[in-house]
């Protein structure tokens, strides 16, 4: 079978409609970017190797120009079009993933943790500066998952098969406030315990929060794929979410576990020297489930992409939302082989992030190439991609159900009486004909 050739993409957008076409998923690649830098910092092998710290470093610094630009995007585009001002905040459409610009600006914290932690600079004014600004992102995190649920909540009726992993974005972004809670932690442990303990318990209260919901959603997500299938085509990628807070909540659980195993016995008040330890083998072990149920899901997302691999859509900005999940995946793995002392997660976490890697140059390349020709702009390359000269009807009846004109109502005319008796004659059942307790009907 001959392999179908692709339409190229050839419509110009011009810069005004790529400013007007700004929308909260492009935070999603800041996101991805960092999470990529942590990862070369906690690489289990040759860690003191200048390269690894160069690397993460440049990461880095692209990652906080990056965000600081699409900053810049996003005044714009309020500035051209007034009109989208409360849009962008209040439509669940886009408003759904403002989660990925607070998660976003939590993971260049992490990076920057790291960044000083790489070059020794030990200052303890960027370390209280960075603590800060957690704590603004914090805010604005709870804001964010609490305000969106209400949102979704107060929404139209919303059938099962409308349920889509994307509902998780506002719930991942506090899973992720916890995972950079317990970096903060471990750095302000030698300088203020109370700061410590502090920092602790507000990231545990948010680990719960975000732990519950999401496995609320996933059991309902599961639901939804046992009972109508795949997701269609043009979302299928987005299967790969319910991946990102299973392993930012694992890594979040090694985290703070180790810290409050170090807290507990120095801690005031603390009833027993083994109340840490306890606390500490809990999370290790609530880890590890996080692990398996990502994996699970992992393959769960692939085999999902593989039904409907003939119908992906062209590149668009959704298509890093393969990055994230699996580096945060990789990090888990990592986490859990330092926890673990387990020669087996240090190579399976270090086999993992070099695929991650290896997708993020991939997705980064096709990103670049894309805003060059405009089509990272264009809306319409979240629809499938047509290949040259294939006339066939597309078969995915999601699809078809949105883009079908609706047919117009008939008015039927009142019934006779001769078609009421008709009517009655065939629904009920003549006397005596009654079926049984014990018949099959």
């Amino acid at each position: 079978m001959e392999a179908k050739e692709i339409a190229p993409y050839t419509r110009k957008t011009k810069w005004r409609e790529r400013i007007h076409n700004f929308s909260w998923h492009w935070h999603i690649s800041v996101m991805a970017t960092g999470v990529c830098s942590s990862l070369l910092h906690n690489f289990p092998y040759q860690p003191h190797n200048n390269a690894l710290k160069i690397a993460a470093l440049s990461l880095f610094l692209f990652d906080f120009v990056f965000f600081i630009l699409l900053g810049i995007w996003a005044v714009a585009r309020c500035m051209i079009s007034p009109e989208d001002r409360g849009l962008m905040w209040t439509d669940p459409a886009t408003s759904l993933f403002i989660g990925f610009f607070a998660n976003g600006a939590a993971q260049l914290i992490n990076a920057a943790l790291s960044v000083n932690s790489d070059w020794g600079t030990g200052s303890k004014v960027l370390l209280y500066t960075l603590w800060g600004l957690w704590w603004l992102d914090c805010a604005l995190s709870c804001f964010i998952t609490l305000g969106l649920v209400h949102l979704m909540i107060g929404q139209k009726p919303h059938d099962l098969a409308e349920v889509r992993p994307v509902w998780m974005i506002p719930i991942i972004t506090l899973v992720g406030m916890s995972v950079t809670g317990g970096l903060f932690a471990r750095s302000l442990l030698p300088h203020s315990r109370i700061m410590a303990v502090l920092t602790i318990s507000a990231s545990f209260t948010m680990l719960a929060i975000g732990l519950s919901f999401t496995m609320m959603l996933t059991t309902a997500f599961l639901l939804r794929l046992y009972t109508y299938g795949p997701l269609n085509a043009t979302v299928v990628l987005s299967t790969f979410t319910t991946v990102t807070p299973l392993g930012q909540g694992g890594y979040s659980m090694l985290l703070n576990g180790k810290v409050a195993a170090e807290l507990f016995p120095i801690a005031p008040g603390s009833v027993s020297p083994l109340g840490g330890g306890a606390v500490y083998s809990f999370c290790a072990c609530g880890a590890y489930m996080m692990w398996s149920m990502g994996l699970a899901w992992i393959a769960v997302s692939c085999c999902s992409i593989y039904t409907c691999a003939r119908d992906l859509p062209r590149f668009s900005i959704t298509h890093w939302c393969i990055v994230v999940p699996n580096a945060v995946f990789a990090a888990l793995s990592l986490q859990l082989g330092v926890a673990l002392d387990s020669g087996f997660f240090r190579v399976f976490g270090a086999v993992w992030t070099g695929a991650a890697l290896s997708l993020w140059v991939a997705t980064f390349i096709r990103t670049v190439m894309a805003i060059w020709d405009g089509s990272a702009f264009d809306k319409s390359g979240l629809t499938p991609a047509k290949s040259v000269g294939d006339g066939v009807e597309d078969k995915a009846g999601d699809d078809r159900l949105e883009r079908a004109d609706p047919s117009p109502i008939q008015v039927l005319p009142p019934l006779g009486s001769n078609d009421a008796e008709s009517m009655a004659e065939t629904l009920c059942f003549p006397e005596g004909a009654l079926p049984s307790n014990d018949s099959p009907v």
